[in-house]
């Protein structure tokens, strides 16, 4: 890594660059919540049997993806760092192998769940009303997990390279195809047959495809393709050693996190359909706070990495201040905006008394109070990719999502505390997050962690 010798930009000049990255990541990061929320209260009205089947679904492909997540965020980082010290046909060789990742993963594991849906839903404690609509619906989303995973590698690629502009335009072109064909199929608009749960599977699968098809032209053929070499086909060893080291620590952190979440959702799945639905309500409120806040993440990842690798670590720190005033603004704005439109978010997603009732009287003040510090958590997590502190991410969620909050969330289940017991366990999971972040920021660790990464390995 080169050093930077020339004086620090001003914060003017950090907040903007923040904004310039972070107002399109973050409406494309919003645009997959947004979908999900539609999704939700599409499938809501069809009964609460479908919304559960959907709820046991949706946290099973989160499970098997997000430990592929690294195709995002390691991508951005180690491509952000190259970035930075202008090697720009390094960027494109470390998209090409990130690629090869992605493709062959995603086969495989699309390939697995395929297979094993019917032993997937009863390890999840589904009811067999619950099985029978969630198994076929589950097996048509399989299809998108290698797209998925590929769409993860090229936004990793174009957030490193500072443009999240393109992955944003792609975003809502993907998620307007899958919401109005959401409604086409689920309930038969515009002359399509009306398919139910399957119905919302199909349209997945064909938004995903979608996507693929604009990466495609985007990346190789356009003006990305010759300065990133992005069309040559070599591949070396050395860069899939690199691409491991940080998937590694990624993938062992997410699958901490996504078991974790499985875990409680088979607990709620075990207390019965009301309070799985209800919990999936306060869920994807909570994952659209954070899906959002995580544009600012990102921004904070990719500008970090770009800094460091430019020898500029204290800019990078500054920035990471930044970026708590900043996170925890835009979770109390969210804790705002929940607090106030509590009612209408309510009816939007079901109709059915029990489920809203459960949601307002257990978990919805929890989620209300706790925004600041996610905004914070979340800010910070975009931090610390950027300086590649990887393995002190790993550790931090395993011991706060495995030591934490499993065993709450099962002694919530032991005294019959509800929700309310799995959703108090969570918020606490999340404090001890903002602590360990927090720490890590202002201790300057991250710095040994950068150099440690690129020690020996030419990048």
């Amino acid at each position: 890594m080169r050093a930077d010798t020339a004086t620090p930009a001003s914060p003017a000049s950090d907040a903007r660059d923040l904004l310039r990255l972070a107002v399109p990541a973050s409406l494309a990061i919003a645009s997959e919540p947004v979908l999900n929320i539609v999704d939700t209260a599409m499938i809501g009205h069809l009964g609460v049997e479908p919304l559960a089947a959907k709820a046991i679904a949706t946290s099973l492909i989160g499970a098997v993806s997000w430990i592929f997540a690294f195709l995002i965020f390691g991508t951005t980082s180690l491509v952000a760092s190259q970035y930075g010290s202008r090697n720009y046909a390094a960027c494109g060789e470390i998209f090409r192998h990130a690629l090869v990742v992605a493709v062959a993963g995603g086969t495989l594991v699309a390939s697995l769940c395929f297979l094993f849906a019917p032993q997937l839903y009863a390890i999840m404690g589904a009811t067999p009303g619950v099985a029978d609509l969630g198994v076929p619906y589950f097996r048509i989303r399989c299809a998108t997990i290698p797209m998925l995973f590929s769409i993860y590698a090229a936004v990793g690629f174009l957030r490193g390279v500072q443009n999240t502009v393109s992955p944003m335009l792609v975003a809502f072109a993907m998620s307007g195809t899958n919401i109005v064909l959401d409604y086409a199929l689920i309930y038969g608009g515009f002359g399509f047959p009306a398919l139910g749960l399957q119905g919302a599977a199909v349209a997945s699968v064909a938004a995903h495809g979608l996507g693929i098809s604009a990466y495609v032209r985007l990346l190789l053929f356009s003006d990305y393709t010759g300065p990133y070499e992005l069309d040559s086909r070599q591949l070396r060893l050395r860069r899939f050693r690199n691409l491991s080291r940080i998937a590694g620590d990624l993938a062992v952190r997410t699958a901490g996190l996504r078991l974790s979440l499985v875990f409680a959702t088979a607990i709620l799945a075990r207390m019965g359909p009301v309070y799985l639905a209800a919990y999936e309500i306060v869920f994807q409120l909570f994952i659209f706070c954070s899906d959002t806040i995580d544009g600012l993440a990102v921004a904070g990842q990719t500008l970090v990495a770009r800094h460091l690798g430019a020898g500029n670590a204290r800019r990078a720190l500054r920035l990471g201040r930044m970026l708590v005033g900043w996170g925890c603004a835009g979770g109390t704005v969210f804790g705002a905006a929940y607090f106030t439109l509590q009612q209408p978010l309510l009816a939007f997603f079901t109709d059915d008394a029990a489920v809203t009732d459960l949601v307002r009287t257990e978990a919805f003040l929890l989620l209300v109070v706790f925004q600041p510090l996610n905004g914070i958590v979340f800010a910070l997590d975009g931090f610390l990719l950027g300086a590649h502190d990887t393995r002190f991410l790993m550790w931090a969620m395993l011991a706060g999502g495995l030591l934490l909050f499993v065993p709450l969330t099962g002694l919530a289940f032991h005294l019959e505390l509800g929700l309310f017991g799995v959703w108090a366990g969570f918020s606490l999971f999340m404090v001890q997050r903002v602590t360990a972040n927090l720490w890590r920021l202002f201790s300057r660790r991250w710095e040994g962690a950068f150099a440690a990464y690129h020690a020996g390995r030419g990048g």
